[in-house]
């Protein structure tokens, strides 16, 4: 469906260019130095998508397959579960995330159409978050195509509206505006190196929490030298860091890291409004791509893959009613929630890369992805590589020791280069030593036959 360097890179860019971007950069101010947060962020974002792409978009794009179904080499045919569970909590958890931000910033453009001054009207964000929930089941429904088209105008508009608002900020503020901090005892760390870990930190959960996403869309693409060029400028550079700095930016001058305040705060009530309703058409296409590929990972569980693709969605969707009632609530809890969700992947990132790259040599076997049975090399131990899982979960355990994503705090360890990218080492290479040592001198899991090329059968004349 990509055939072109920009269609694919518009996608990423359309894909990460969600409201979240917004949010996300409204609370980097919060490490104490805005700059350092802006440059921080973007370092981890460039750090963490180029091990995601690796991981998750190589070697889906070569054999076609889903990003589960590529993990089964590494992790087993049932032990890919740990990793399904954590895509689905990051697409549909972020899915819910747009719900909410689109729900709440539909309100406040309301009320500035209406000039009213007063909160939200719950009644109203309820109602909106519902038809929000409405309006991407009927579009999911009918297929990935739309996103497609959507995403070639929607992407441009996003880069549009950040140089708005950039040059409204630069108009308001001057240069100053990057000298803009906020007051120290708002700040979640004390010393302008703890800062830059920590905004490295939020760049690669945000990254981590691309491994379930790129390998749904990179096998969609025509070819190789388009994979990693727009997975890493769209999704890293454009779609998050671009936008995340000018937010940071407006969010630290306007006082507020809502975007669906600040928005229209600054670009007055009749320009922020015109803006603030482009974006929030634009998380449409986000929250349709989203839910397409919770919808195609969850078939994993062979008994959903008996229910019509318009009922499927539909029981993906249903939790989210209940998120229409605490939209709020949602909201406040963005950034504790992004390193949870990014923790969930820092050793599935790890072990992935090294499965595919150093121990099979990238070469997977796609008829035994699909196999169920012990003779299946992908089998492992009845199913499961415990050595994946175990050295999975070890890795949150590793992590939350080194990070406190609901606090915000560090230990020293993580003081000068966050935890997600220590803990992704650690686990890359007690993968790689583990498996060499004791698994693959037992003859388990196929990588003997990795090694050795096989000879096709040329039939004789």
């Amino acid at each position: 469906m990509y055939n072109s360097y920009s269609s694919f890179t518009w996608t990423c860019c359309a894909f990460s260019a969600a409201t979240w971007a917004f949010l996300i950069g409204g609370y980097l101010p919060y490490v104490g130095d805005t700059r350092i947060g802006i440059l921080g962020y973007l370092a981890g974002l460039l750090i963490g998508m180029a091990a995601v792409t690796l991981a998750s978009a190589v070697p889906s794009y070569k054999y076609g397959v889903d990003t589960i179904d590529a993990a089964k080499s590494s992790f087993g045919t049932y032990g890919v579960l740990l990793p399904l569970f954590g895509l689905l909590a990051t697409l549909v958890g972020w899915t819910y995330v747009v719900v909410a931000l689109t729900a709440r910033g539909a309100a406040n453009v309301v009320q500035t159409v209406e000039q009213s001054t007063d909160r939200p009207v719950e009644g109203m964000v309820i109602v909106l978050a519902l038809a929000a929930l409405l309006l991407v089941w009927l579009i999911a429904s009918r297929g990935p195509w739309l996103f497609e088209r959507l995403s070639n105008y929607i992407a441009p508009g996003h880069m549009i509206v950040t140089v708005i608002m950039l040059g409204i900020l630069l108009y308001q503020f001057g240069p100053a505006v990057f000298a803009i901090d906020v007051p120290v005892d708002q700040a979640l760390v004390k010393t302008k190196t703890q800062g830059f870990a920590l905004a490295v930190e939020f760049g690669v959960s945000n990254s981590l929490t691309w491994w379930p996403v790129m390998g749904g869309l990179t096998r969609l693409v025509g070819k190789r030298r388009h994979i990693m060029g727009p997975s890493v400028m769209g999704v890293g550079v454009l779609g998050a860091a671009v936008i995340s700095m000018v937010a940071a930016l407006a969010a630290v001058s306007a006082g507020t890291p809502d975007p669906t305040i600040w928005m229209i705060k600054l670009g007055g009530p009749v320009f922020g409004t015109v803006i603030m309703s482009f974006v929030l058409l634009a998380n449409v296409a986000t929250m349709i791509i989203m839910i397409y590929l919770s919808g195609v990972s969850i078939q994993q569980i062979r008994p959903l893959t008996r229910l019509r693709w318009d009922l499927l969605l539909g029981l993906i969707l249903l939790p989210g009613i209940y998120v229409a009632f605490r939209t709020e609530w949602v909201i406040a809890s963005v950034m504790s929630w992004l390193s949870i969700n990014g923790v969930m992947f820092v050793g599935i990132t790890g072990i992935t890369l090294v499965d595919y790259f150093l121990l099979r040599k990238e070469r997977l076997e796609p008829e035994h992805l699909f196999s169920r049975d012990s003779r299946n090399i992908y089998w492992f131990w009845g199913g499961v590589n415990w050595v994946a899982i175990v050295i999975s979960l070890g890795s949150i355990g590793l992590y939350l020791w080194m990070y406190d994503p609901v606090a915000a705090s560090m230990n020293a360890y993580a003081g000068y280069l966050g935890a997600g990218i220590p803990t992704m080492v650690l686990a890359a290479v007690a993968y790689y030593v583990v498996m060499r040592l004791v698994v693959i001198p037992s003859g388990i899991g196929g990588y003997r036959d990795a090694r050795e090329p096989k000879h096709e059968i040329v039939p004789a004349l």
